[in-house]
């Protein structure tokens, strides 16, 4: 399972969550196999700077995400995402490893209740 998570940085699972989804400089991608991390890749955010609306859940599809662990979302975001399969946890904080242990340990609630920005 690839999990993405929108980051401040690539270094390691200590980046921090990125408050606001679509301007996150980093997204890390977490192969997650039976209850472990198997693998991280971090990829540069190719729309943080200036973006389209859905141009950053596209580039998520594109790269076959199956979850989503943000700190937030807009509606046509979170929309476009669960429209493509994509289970989404929003309003996370905290390190990357903070996100992947909250998800694997099932301690990670998907209900959206709109769009609250933590930046």
């Amino acid at each position: 399972m690839l999990i993405a998570v929108p980051v401040m940085g690539n270094e390691g699972m200590d980046a921090e969550i990125s408050g606001h989804f679509g301007h996150a400089p980093f997204f890390a991608f977490a192969e997650v196999e039976n209850g472990r991390i198997e693998s991280v890749e971090f990829k540069a955010n190719p729309f943080a700077e200036n973006h389209a609306q859905g141009s950053v859940p596209s580039f998520l599809v594109k790269n076959k995400v199956n979850v989503l662990i943000a700190g937030s979302l807009g509606q046509r975001a979170y929309e476009i995402l669960t429209d493509n399969g994509i289970k989404v946890y929003p309003y996370a904080s905290g390190t990357l490893k903070d996100a992947i242990d909250a998800y694997i340990s099932g301690k990670l609630d998907s209900q959206y209740k709109g769009d609250i920005l933590k930046d």
